[in-house]
């Protein structure tokens, strides 16, 4: 019994004396890293957004109470209006899926969904919050946090220690993109730059229908915030360049580590192949009709067009793979 009220008085000591130790650097940035991202990523008004108000009520119906919070991400933050709006819905848990789909998002995160809101349709990403939290720090393949380094907002959060939670992750996806791009950039290197090679190496791991220079446009749209996000980041080895007019950031990064982070790159680039197909394929069990979404997308994208037949828009795991074959052959999509 002694040894236990000792231990406890040395812990209560302990938690003392941090709090009153003053913050180190890090702490700091991270601080003011989470400051940021509230700022830009909190979303304020935008739940009464005519466009997204009905997509949120209709995934309140569906997730019920699992549902944690729910992020907008892409073109439409950027001004876009006529396009399918995209959300990413992070859950309790599973229980309001069908086991199967449950099965599939734990093998294969995230389950991707058609959501209608009167006669539109947004898409939607689901998947833990937990799991969220995870593949923003540990995944080795970019899908998760080269997406959420760049813009997102917060539509709906159920509450103030989730608001936190999302924010931390979100500021953990962006200090894994720039600690995992930076080995393989040239030195030195404007934020722009910074944020333009890293998108494209992380392009390069999907099958993306996007043209050449996409990423440009997307640093492009809002560089003062990549500006601003980079600054607070304190990834080792990373730091301004001195007396410098604008802004420049050098790396010193050993001969060793740059050659594993080519191997790195190298491997997400099959893994990313292999898993964007088996992506495609479980969507295909989910949406109502996978195949209008995908060459949709791609021709919005690349300017190809194709038509299914009857039986290819019935049956797109069995039939509709010489298409997408074609497509590919042709350079819609890399």
């Amino acid at each position: 019994m002694s040894s236990l009220i000792t231990r406890l008085l040395r812990r209560k000591h302990d938690t003392q004396r941090a709090a009153a130790s003053p913050p180190t650097p890090e702490q700091d940035s991270h601080h003011a890293l989470r400051v940021l991202l509230a700022e830009r990523c909190g979303g304020e008004g935008l739940a009464e957004d005519s466009a997204v108000a009905p997509f949120l009520e209709a995934l309140h119906a569906r997730f019920g109470a699992s549902l944690a919070a729910v992020l907008v991400y892409g073109s439409y933050l950027r001004g876009t209006r006529d396009t399918v709006l995209d959300f990413y819905a992070l859950l309790d848990d599973y229980r309001p899926m069908p086991w199967w789909q449950a099965l599939l998002c734990r093998l294969l995160a995230p389950n991707v969904y058609h959501v209608a809101a009167g006669n539109k349709l947004a898409k939607c990403a689901t998947l833990r919050l937990d799991r969220f939290e995870s593949a923003m720090q540990r995944d080795f393949h970019s899908y998760f946090w080269a997406r959420f380094a760049q813009p997102c907002k917060l539509a709906y959060c159920r509450d103030d220690i989730t608001r936190q939670r999302v924010l931390a992750a979100l500021a953990d996806a962006a200090s894994t993109f720039i600690r995992r791009a930076v080995p393989m950039l040239a030195t030195p290197l404007s934020t722009r730059a910074l944020w333009v090679g890293g998108l494209n190496l992380t392009y390069r791991c999907e099958l993306r229908a996007e043209k050449s220079g996409y990423s440009d446009g997307l640093v492009d749209a809002d560089l003062d915030y990549y500006q601003r996000l980079t600054s607070l980041i304190d990834t080792a080895g990373l730091r301004p360049v001195a007396n410098s007019n604008t802004t420049l950031w050098q790396h010193h990064t050993s001969t060793r580590t740059r050659r594993c982070a080519a191997i790195a790159w190298r491997l997400r680039r099959w893994q990313g192949k292999v898993l964007s197909v088996a992506r495609v394929a479980k969507a295909a069990t989910m949406f109502d009709a996978p195949m209008d979404y995908i060459l949709w997308k791609i021709e919005r994208h690349s300017g190809h067009n194709v038509t299914l037949n009857p039986r290819q828009r019935r049956f797109p795991l069995v039939f509709a793979w010489p298409v997408l074959w074609r497509l590919y052959r042709r350079g819609a999509f890399r």
